[in-house]
């Protein structure tokens, strides 16, 4: 039976104008932070959301996909929205750094499955989501499958050019579509994307499902050497996120800097599974503002 109903609402999925500016708050902010969730080492990573550039190579050559659809990347839409291929840039040290961690992390805990969320609108979750999983990819041991289950806003298709008429899981859940069928390669060598395919008017009710419990365990049945990163509301104003994890082995926050709030973090650390949560991630961070201790400085 088909319970679920596409939103009506065309606009397209857009960041929020609110200018970021940089914070003096933020070192004390990310202290803070460390303290709550109980010191986690994630939490002291930066990284930088700057203009991808001198990208030399559309992607990676890559198996042969006997079911998957495959969709060459758009080198130029892709450095337009931030999306990093350079392996060399300075912001790719920066994911790699947050790979390393994640690693760390996971790997001896056997936890596969990570969340990607935020606090409020516009902090950039969608696009950490998505370099994250190329970083992953990248790694001569991991491959990645990256899943979109921002039913209120999607925009992986977007940030990674795939098209706007992309099916995905909302037809895989009314039934018109095998998981097979929506399953798409970007043309990067170990990565899968599976988009949320539209808007949803019963975003909570679907995370919450049992539809969705079977999916979960089906994505980490049948790809246990992946990564899987799933991409989804912030937890301010939705309950989607928190429906969604419980079902996850451990969650990434996103805050952007001069931006987030410290009324928003500490109105979700109240709510989320302290004892799931790998750490903070500060997006929009200037490079000047990085810490480098005088070590390999841009060149740029």
């Amino acid at each position: 039976m088909r319970y679920l109903t596409r939103s009506k609402d065309p606009r397209p999925a857009t960041p929020n104008p609110r200018p970021a500016t940089r914070d003096p708050q933020l070192p004390r902010l990310l202290r803070w932070f460390n303290r709550v969730v109980k010191g986690r080492d994630l939490a002291r990573q930066y990284v930088c959301e700057m203009p991808a550039s001198n990208i030399t190579q559309p992607g990676c050559s890559g198996p042969v996909y006997c079911t998957t659809k495959v969709i060459p990347l758009n080198p130029e839409a892709l450095s337009e929205n931030r999306v990093i291929l350079d392996g060399e840039s300075m912001v790719a040290e920066q994911f790699k750094m947050l790979r390393t961690l994640l690693f760390n992390r996971t790997r001896p805990k056997g936890w596969s499955t990570i969340q990607v969320t935020g606090f409020d609108s516009g902090e950039g979750k969608s696009l950490i989501a998505a370099n994250l999983a190329i970083s992953i990819a990248r790694d001569s041991r991991q491959t990645t499958l990256l899943v979109d289950l921002d039913f209120r806003n999607p925009s992986i298709h977007n940030l990674l050019g795939l098209g706007p008429e992309l099916p995905g899981l909302v037809s895989f859940f009314t039934g018109e579509k095998r998981l097979e069928e929506i399953l798409v390669n970007p043309g990067i060598e170990k990565l899968t994307v599976l988009p949320a395919g539209g808007r949803l008017l019963q975003a909570p009710e679907l995370m919450g499902s049992p539809q969705m419990e079977a999916l979960v365990g089906e994505l980490k049945e049948r790809y246990k050497d992946r990564y899987i990163i799933f991409d989804t509301p912030p937890m301010n104003g939705f309950p989607d996120a928190l429906v969604f994890s419980g079902y996850v082995d451990s969650m990434l926050l996103v805050a952007r800097a001069g931006y987030t709030s410290r009324t928003s973090v500490e109105k979700t650390v109240d709510l989320i599974p302290r004892e799931k949560v790998l750490g903070l991630i500060f997006n929009d961070v200037k490079l000047k503002d990085l810490n480098l201790n005088g070590q390999y400085p841009p060149s740029n």
